[in-house]
């Protein structure tokens, strides 16, 4: 298969994925989406930033905060993201924002986030079928990219591709690189370490433009914790979330039963293997992943509540792209491997189909 055949059998597969499971249950927010959607709802449907029958309507609840309001610690670029497709199916359906069209129009938004972070990620790994075959069907963007698409996770894939584009052009626009990465720390505020990708090309920053752009895009979740916290302190340490560096959990994260990253995807230890072997040219990416791991085993919920694999990395696969890119690379150039590649690809897709519908019918 040539890679535009690919690339339309993953969004047909990712399409049907996300239109069975929301069919199935007749929805597509719930858990921390709900939060993530009410920014959204409220403020179009509302006209208010008062999250109370938001909150009333999926019986869940937030502490109020310093101001009095409501409170939703959970970051805004998602509501970012999806509210063109709210705005329009607002002006055709004229609801309470809460009916199946709504949040399907949300959902698909994710998916298709997904699917143009995977097109975008072509251009800057090697080997781009057998890569993007291992990203899409063998990691857990799978899950969050198509099966529970309302959440911060496919958006945070797609922006950090983005981010890593812009890196990867001949001639950089340090502006679009500042404004992407506040993009992707709005969607995800601990992705902010993708900053740390920047460390070789730090004489060459034109800082102007990046600081200009990094501070626009990061404004709009300033001025959301700010309305509702009355501080521009992020909610989520201000409201008890603690962080142990002297004791990261990092064995849990990668091993543990639950939702070990290695242990429900072990495909990302080969991308990680990648990026050492590559590593003069890869360490900045390699930095960014061990931050990440740092601060997410660091965490006080360092499991990730429910989660399919490390949902916490999936801002991550796109660096694990780059490592997997570099051993495909190095196996396909061995006429001895070759014939092997697509057996191997196609075991690791299966098994991590059999892993996501475990979790599927038994969470």
């Amino acid at each position: 298969m040539k890679l535009p055949q690919v690339l339309l059998l993953i969004s047909i597969v990712y399409i049907l994925a996300y239109v069975g499971h929301a069919r199935h249950l007749g929805r597509t927010v719930y858990g921390d989406g709900v939060f993530y959607y009410s920014l959204l709802r409220s403020v179009v449907i509302d006209r208010d930033i008062d999250f109370s029958n938001d909150y009333s309507h999926e019986q869940v609840t937030q502490p109020l905060t310093s101001t009095g309001r409501m409170g939703n610690k959970y970051s805004i670029g998602e509501a970012l993201f999806w509210a063109p497709a709210f705005i329009t199916t607002h002006a055709i359906v004229r609801g309470d924002g809460w009916s199946l069209p709504y949040q399907g129009s949300v959902g698909i938004t994710s998916v298709l986030a997904a699917i143009t972070g995977l097109v975008l990620l072509t251009r800057i790994v090697k080997v781009p079928i057998l890569t993007l075959l291992l990203i899409a069907g063998g990691t857990n963007l799978f899950f969050y990219g198509a099966i529970d698409p309302v959440n911060s996770h496919a958006l945070s894939f797609f922006a950090a591709v983005v981010f890593l584009s812009f890196l990867a052009t001949a001639k950089r626009n340090w502006f679009a690189i500042g404004l992407s990465l506040a993009v992707l720390a709005s969607v995800r505020l601990h992705d902010s370490v993708y900053a740390l990708a920047l460390l070789p090309l730090w004489k060459r920053i034109q800082w102007r433009s990046f600081i200009g752009g990094f501070l626009l895009g990061l404004f709009p979740q300033l001025a959301a914790w700010y309305t509702l916290y009355g501080t521009l302190a992020n909610p989520y340490v201000s409201g008890g979330e603690t962080f142990d560096f002297l004791h990261p959990q990092i064995l849990g994260v990668l091993f543990g039963a639950g939702s070990g990253l290695i242990l429900w995807t072990p495909i990302v230890a080969v991308g990680v293997a990648g990026l050492v072997m590559n590593i003069r040219r890869y360490w900045p990416y390699l930095t960014v992943f061990v931050a990440q791991l740092y601060i997410v085993a660091s965490w006080s919920t360092w499991w990730q509540g429910a989660s399919v694999s490390g949902r916490m990395f999936v801002s991550s696969l796109p660096l694990i792209a780059l490592g997997l890119g570099h051993v495909m690379g190095v196996y396909d150039a061995r006429r001895l491997f070759r014939p092997y590649l697509p057996l191997i690809v196609l075991g690791v897709i299966m098994v991590n189909a059999l892993a996501t519908f475990y979790y599927l019918f038994t969470y």
